[in-house]
């Protein structure tokens, strides 16, 4: 199988935002689907593509879930288009208390991965608000994607890596991570 798709930058962005590949992934595989893992393993600026079998050379990213594993890989094709993306509006509605951020049910026009994102990266900024640092997002493992209120909880350190873990009504559902470039 190969399942060629068509993305936009987001913001000032160059390179091909995560929660857009998440996002269209979970329409793709279904949005009940259960045990989700995405795992960045660099950026592009180009257009990809699903694969369920690799051939060679290393993918942009891997997904994989209760239905099976797909890889992303990268297509010739520029990423010529860019679309909006307010960022900060959206991290701007999260309430941070120390190690915390509250994610609440209703984040307007964005989706539920661009609020975790996003979520995660202010709360390490209020966490180190001194150090020079640009985050970027690399993994997420999700027992489901959730649709509600949610809590991110800076966890650990792992050497270059942070993590932090999310929870809906108290129970956790799951891990991002960080790396910085």
């Amino acid at each position: 199988m190969k399942l060629d798709r068509h993305f936009q930058f987001r913001g000032t962005r160059d390179y091909l935002h995560s929660a857009s590949v998440f996002d269209d992934l979970l329409r793709v595989r279904g949005k009940n689907s259960t045990n989700i893992d995405l795992k960045f393993h660099r950026r592009t600026d180009r257009q990809v593509s699903y694969v369920d079998e690799l051939a060679d050379g290393e993918p942009v990213a891997e997904w994989s879930d209760s239905g099976g594993r797909l890889f992303v890989i990268e297509r010739e094709e520029h990423i010529s288009e860019c679309a909006p993306y307010d960022e900060d509006g959206l991290a701007a509605r999260f309430e941070i208390e120390g190690r915390i951020a509250k994610i609440p049910s209703a984040i307007g026009p964005f989706t539920r991965m661009e609020a975790v994102i996003a979520g995660f990266k202010r709360l390490l900024q209020s966490v180190y608000p001194d150090a020079k640092r640009k985050y970027v997002f690399v993994r997420v493992r999700l027992d489901h994607c959730p649709d509600a209120a949610l809590e991110i909880q800076y966890a650990r350190d792992i050497g270059a890596f942070y993590q932090g873990n999310i929870s809906k009504d108290g129970k956790l559902i799951g891990q991002i991570f960080f790396g910085v470039w």
